[in-house]
């Protein structure tokens, strides 16, 4: 007999014959030791016999297998088989009813990302680009800013790790690169000057960056003080917050990039007289629904909370003092509309400012963009771009090599971004050159943890928090230094804490972590170093019945397992019911301590795990402190203090339940929240068992339904349905 060197795809395409995808297929419905090999060997050899010297045909290799598992009396094996080449059949015809040529082998899901957000249509709206074609446009773009005689190199370079998803590069690369519009940055800070003509020069500005795409963020405490005097016009001030709302009320009027609604960061500091009305402006419903807000806290301030001292609230004009508060109660102000609403987040200035290398010279940094990942200076900007730590778990460990090798691409890429991305207005092309910062994160990490199977509410999980950002951000720096020798130092390298200590590097910043709500669906891959939302979901891609999907991990660690197959089809039942395997008595312990999802994990852990991730990050991290619904007011004030204590540079939480509408209920307790979805996507409804809304996967707040479209007032994640 010959041997089996091609098979013929359902296209018709002839490609090589892989014998480990039938193991694989094999291995998804029959769990026993190395009976995988030993089927996949005896339907080859049934499969030789049958062809006789011919080509098969995909059909023809998995009626073979059908028949090889019947025969050895996996009959419930058979079953599940027939029912996963159904399943496979759907996600075909899934594929044609899309329009989207699949040129990378994606998954549904990454094709409606991408098709929804990213492909090129014409002006019927048909697809015009594939994913690959996507990849390489993205790639060329950035690979021009290079010498001529190394372009294609670098080209080359920056395809495969975005085609491996291995790094992908922030949804602006997707969206713009090739274009004449080309605005690359994802994160902006705009000033807010105490004069009317400039406060509207803010909301124009505002209005020209998120028509490019841009999310905005804003200090307001230099605004004068609500009833304070104006010598101008003999009148009283409004106040910071009045001002707030025409923000607001502009960015609802421009459709961000075309793609979702605006989304802004206001910030205020703790010492501004109008503390008080900032902290409640979101409790009305409908008001600054554009806006995230946070409080600017000081180390002073947070000390007096401590102490129980009194706090002084300063006049911005005249720096006189207006009145003092008492710190705990203003701070229990805070921490009661968080616990009802999610808002305010808190911004710790001094700890933001104590590594700003440019303090000197460009001054503090007192705002940050909508997520708050990014502190910038007025008119600074940043682009983005994460590692999949997914793809780099082998043999239960990390392949150190090669991340290092992507983290040196990736940073070479976004540097490149700096000077290929075009600019909304000149204060910033000439900030974005002076400082080329560049904000290199992380996603998968939840997905990695399973991978090296550590819990990630514990001590070895923080560990490997600070282990891996530790070696991104080294090997991110260095590259910088290198960049520096060959292209030359930021503009703002003179006068800054780097100059001084003889540092020279290519940008002010290289880390930051970012929310990934898009990209890592684009990977497929949990977001940020958020813990995953639920172990299994639907996805109604067709029908709605839908398709049941399991997390691939778990259900690679269920299957390893010693229990049995009845067993293990009552796990996947059951966490189908509530995403969660936590309280399945016969489940190894193991397994239920290294699979936990956001609401297993206490909030301190939450906090903990931000703060090892900071510890490496130059820039800032997103991150979302998650509560069950039962949580106290004390709970969240200790979250806050923690938060602070371990130096994160801001803390944004989450309490279950604390906004109307919920998104996953349990069979048996209607009314009881157990956990949200990040499985979002436009077009395609994807949702756990019995959710009943959807919840923003960038930010995790609830999304509301305008004109058949649910929108994230909170960061302007948006998408529609069929």
């Amino acid at each position: 007999m010959t041997d089996l060197t091609k098979i013929i795809k359902r296209d018709g395409r002839v490609v090589a014959f892989d014998e480990n995808k039938i193991i694989a297929a094999i291995k998804a419905v029959v769990s026993y030791k190395h009976e995988p090999e030993r089927l996949t060997k005896i339907a080859i050899t049934i499969l030789k016999k049958g062809i006789n010297g011919d080509i098969p045909t995909v059909e023809q290799v998995q009626d073979v297998v059908e028949q090889v598992l019947m025969a050895a009396g996996h009959y419930e094996a058979a079953k599940n088989y027939i029912l996963y080449r159904e399943q496979h059949e759907t996600v075909r015809k899934t594929k044609e009813f899309m329009g989207v040529k699949d040129d990378l082998g994606l998954s549904i899901n990454q094709l409606k990302v991408l098709e929804n957000r990213f492909l090129r249509h014409d002006e019927m709206g048909k697809v015009i680009e594939t994913p690959k074609q996507l990849f390489r446009r993205v790639a060329k773009f950035i690979a021009l800013q290079e010498k001529p005689k190394e372009q294609k190199q670098w080209e080359e370079k920056f395809v495969e790790v975005i085609s491996k998803m291995e790094f992908v590069p922030g949804g602006t690369y997707f969206r713009g690169a090739g274009t004449k519009s080309a605005v690359l940055a994802n994160c902006f800070v705009l000033p807010v000057e105490d004069k009317m003509g400039e406060i509207f020069d803010a909301v124009k500005w505002l209005a020209l960056i998120q028509q490019a795409g841009g999310g905005t963020g804003f200090n307001f405490s230099k605004l004068r003080p609500k009833g304070d005097y104006v010598n101008s016009s003999g009148g009283f001030a409004t106040g910071p917050v009045s001002f707030m709302k025409v923000f607001d009320a502009a960015t609802g009027q421009v459709m961000q990039g075309g793609y979702r609604m605006g989304a802004n960061m206001g910030i205020l500091d703790v010492d501004h007289p109008d503390i008080a009305e900032f902290i409640t402006c979101k409790t009305e419903e409908g008001e600054i629904s554009n806006f995230n807000i946070s409080v600017g806290a000081t180390d002073k301030f947070m000390k007096a909370v401590k102490e129980n001292k009194d706090f002084e609230l300063v006049n911005p004009r005249t720096k006189e003092m207006v009145r003092t508060v008492k710190a705990r109660q203003l701070f229990s102000q805070m921490v009661n509309l968080s616990w009802r609403t999610g808002d305010p987040g808190m911004i710790f200035l001094d700890t933001i400012n104590k590594k700003n290398p440019v303090i000197k010279t460009l001054g503090p940094l007192m705002a940050t963009n909508p997520c708050g990942e990014q502190p910038l200076h007025p008119f600074d900007v940043c682009n983005l771009g994460s590692i999949n730590l997914a793809k780099f778990v082998v043999n239960n460990n990390i392949n150190w090599k090669r991340l290092e090798e992507v983290v040196r691409i990736a940073v070479r890429f976004l540097d490149d971004g700096v000077d290929a991305s075009r600019y909304p207005l000149e204060q910033i092309a000439k900030m974005a050159k002076g400082n080329r910062r560049i904000g290199l994160g992380i996603m998968g990490f939840a997905d990695m943890l399973y991978q090296l199977q550590v819990g990630y509410n514990s001590e070895e999980g923080v560990k490997w928090a600070e282990t891996v950002m530790k070696a991104v951000n080294k090997a991110g720096v260095d590259e910088s230094m290198r960049l520096a020798k060959e292209k030359g130092v930021f503009k703002n390298w003179k006068g800054s804490e780097y100059e001084k200590k003889g540092i020279k590097r290519r940008n002010l910043a290289v880390t930051t972590i970012a929310p990934t709500g898009t990209i890592s669906m684009v990977a497929d891959c949990s977001s940020g170093i958020e813990p995953n939302f639920a172990l299994a979901y639907i996805k109604n891609v067709i029908d709605d019945q839908g398709l049941h999907y399991v997390n691939p991990y778990f259900k690679a660690a269920v299957e390893e397992s010693n229990l049995t197959r009845e067993q293990k089809n009552d796990v996947y039942q059951r966490v189908a019911k509530t995403g969660q395997c936590n309280e399945i008595e016969y489940l190894p312990t193991k397994i239920k301590k290294v699979f936990v999802t956001a609401y297993d994990i206490k909030p301190e852990w939450h906090i903990k795990m931000q703060a090892g991730f900071q510890r490496y990050t130059e820039n800032a991290v997103s991150k979302t402190i998650n509560f069950p619904s039962e949580a106290s007011q004390t709970d969240i004030e200790k979250a806050y203090l923690l938060a602070w204590e371990l130096k994160c540079k801001g803390i944004t939480i989450y309490r279950s339940g604390s906004r109307e509408g919920q998104v996953l209920q349990s069979p048996e307790e209607e009314k009881k929240e157990v956990k949200k979805s990040p499985i979002m996507q436009s077009k395609i409804r994807i949702k756990p068992l019995k959710q009943k809304k959807d919840v923003c996967p960038e930010c995790g707040e609830m999304m509301e339904m305008v004109e058949g479209c649910a929108i994230c007032r909170k960061c302007g994640f948006s998408k529609c349905s069929i």
